[in-house]
C-alpha cells in the first residue's frame, strides 16, 4: 500500500537530484590496495554484509588493479583501535567510526578532510542530497570528516502478524499508556499461567548495549542526557521517571521477563524470531536480517510513543561515520572508494541488497515502489523518524560508555532492588569517573 510519507517523497521537486556521473568512480589503471576496518565481513551472509560484498565488486571492476581488502572487527571494539593504530601509524585507509566516539577520533587529527578529496568538487545539488542530520554531525570548522553509512534508528521492532491478531495498530501507540496496554494484551499465559510469549523485550547487558526506553523517554522532557561541559544528566526527574518505566514493565506491569537484566541485542532477536516476544527494543539495520528469519510481512518498526505533547518521543540514532584516514598513503583512492559506497549506486545497494534505510534524498525518490512492497515500509517509518523525531549524541565530548551505565542502572533496579534515583546517581559518577569529568 502506497504511503502518505512515500507518496510525497515521490511528488519531491527535481531540484535535489544527482548528477550521477559525477560520483561514480574513475576507471583507469592502478596497482593499489585499499585496507579498510569494518564490523561487516563481505564474505558472509547477512544482507549488509552481500551488499558490502557487491559495492566492493563493482568499485573494482570499474578500477582495474584496485583492491578492497576488509579487515573485519569487533563493532564496539573497533575505534579504539582505529585511534591507537592511527598513534602508531598503521591504520587502515578507510575506517567506520561508532557514533559515540565519532568526536574523540575527529579531534585526535585521525580523519582526512573529505572537502579536499572528494566533496569540493560536487555540485551544489549533490551537497544537497545528503543534507540532514548526520551530514551536519561530520562538519566542523569548515570540514567535512565522514559521510555515514549504516544509518541506525532504535526503537520498537513488532511482530505486525501478532499485533494484527490482537486488533493493535502500531501508529495508535502514541502514548506510554497506550503501549503498556498494548504489551499487555500481547503477553500470552497457557493453561497453567507460565507465559509463553511476553508483549515487550528488552536488553540490559552491558555487553553491545544498544539503548533501552528509558533514553528517548527521558530526551522528550528534557532534550538531552547530558550538561553542556559532557558531564553525565541521568539522575534527574525525567530520568528518573523513565528508568522507572523502563523497569516497570518488568516488577510492575509484567510483560518484559526478568531475564531482560542479560539480555543482549542478538538475545532479543533470538527470542523474537522464536516468538517468544511479541515487540522489542532494536534497531533498524538488523531488521533485514530479522526478516530472513521469520518472514519479510510478519516484521514491522513503530516510532516511539510521545509523552502526550508530542506523539512520538526522540529515538536514538546511531550509524557507522565512515572516514579516510589522516595519514593513508592512498587517500585519493580511499576517498574515492568512499565516495562510490555512499553515493547514489552504493545507497541503492545498500537498500535493496542490504536492507537499509536510505542516506540520499534522491535515492528515495527513485525507489519510492520499491519502499511499498510489503515488509520495506520500516524504511520509511525510519527516515520519517530521523527527519522528525531522532537524537544524536553530541560530538562536542566523548560520550562513550553512556549506554553501557544506564543499562547497568536499570539491572541495579531489577536485579539488586535499588530505587530509580539511586541506580542514575551511581550512573553519573561511573561515567563521569570514566570519562573524566
Amino acid at each position: 500500500m502506497t504511503t502518505i510519507w512515500s507518496r510525497r517523497l515521490r511528488c519531491a521537486g527535481s531540484a535535489g537530484l544527482l548528477i550521477l556521473a559525477a560520483s561514480l568512480p574513475v576507471s583507469g589503471a592502478m596497482a593499489e590496495t585499499i585496507r579498510m576496518w569494518t564490523f561487516l565481513n563481505p564474505a558472509g551472509n547477512a544482507p549488509r554484509e552481500k551488499a558490502l560484498a557487491e559495492i566492493i565488486a563493482k568499485f573494482e571492476a570499474a578500477n582495474p588493479g584496485a583492491k578492497i581488502v576488509v579487515e573485519p572487527q569487533v563493532w564496539d571494539q573497533m575505534t579504539p583501535k582505529f585511534l591507537a593504530a592511527s598513534r602508531g601509524g598503521n591504520a587502515p585507509d578507510v575506517i567506520w567510526v561508532i557514533t559515540d566516539l565519532l568526536g574523540d577520533a575527529i579531534k585526535s587529527g585521525s580523519m582526512a578532510d573529505l572537502r579536499k578529496l572528494f566533496i569540493d568538487k560536487w555540485t551544489k545539488e549533490q551537497v544537497a542530497d545528503y543534507a540532514g542530520a548526520y551530514w551536519d554531525q561530520c562538519a566542523i570548522n569548515g570540514k567535512q570528516y565522514c559521510l555515514f553509512t549504516s544509518r541506525n534508528y532504535i526503537s520498537v521492532i513488532y511482530r505486525a502478524d501478532l499485533l494484527k491478531e490482537a486488533g493493535i495498530d502500531p501508529a495508535t501507540l502514541t502514548t506510554w499508556d497506550k503501549f503498556t496496554e498494548a504489551a499487555k494484551k500481547l503477553t500470552v499465559k497457557d493453561a497453567s499461567g507460565t507465559i509463553t510469549r511476553w508483549g515487550f523485550g528488552q536488553g540490559f547487558s552491558e555487553a553491545q548495549a544498544d539503548p533501552q526506553m528509558m533514553i528517548p523517554a527521558t530526551l522528550a522532557e528534557q532534550g538531552t542526557i547530558f550538561e553542556e561541559n559532557g558531564r553525565a544528566r541521568f539522575a534527574t526527574p525525567a530520568g528518573v521517571a523513565a528508568l522507572k518505566l523502563q523497569t516497570d514493565m518488568i516488577t510492575k506491569e509484567g510483560v518484559t521477563p526478568k531475564q531482560a537484566a542479560t539480555w543482549t541485542p542478538d538475545d532479543l532477536i533470538e527470542q523474537f524470531a522464536a516468538g517468544r516476544l511479541a515487540m522489542y527494543t532494536g534497531a533498524s539495520v538488523r531488521v533485514s536480517s530479522v526478516q530472513a528469519k521469520i518472514g519479510a510481512d510478519k516484521v514491522g518498526q513503530m516510532l516511539w510513543p510521545g509523552n502526550g505533547k508530542k506523539p512520538h518521543s526522540p529515538a536514538v540514532m546511531a550509524g557507522w561515520a565512515v572516514g579516510v584516514w589522516s595519514g593513508s598513503k592512498n587517500q585519493e583512492l580511499a576517498g574515492r572508494f568512499l565516495e562510490y559506497m555512499t553515493g547514489p549506486e552504493g545507497d541503492a545497494i545498500w537498500v535493496t541488497v542490504g536492507g537499509q534505510a536510505p542516506t540520499l534524498g534522491t535515492t528515495i525518490k527513485s525507489l519510492a515502489s520499491y519502499f511499498d512492497k510489503p515488509g520495506n515500509g520500516y524504511m520509511t517509518v525510519t527516515t520519517e523518524g530521523a527527519r522528525d523525531f531522532g537524537w544524536l549524541a553530541p560530538i562536542d565530548f566523548g560520550v562513550g560508555g553512556y549506554r553501557q551505565a544506564l543499562n547497568k542502572a536499570a539491572q541495579n533496579v531489577v536485579v539488586n532492588g535499588m530505587e530509580p534515583k539511586a541506580a542514575l546517581e551511581e550512573a553519573e559518577k561511573e561515567f563521569n569517573r570514566r570519562n573524566n569529568r
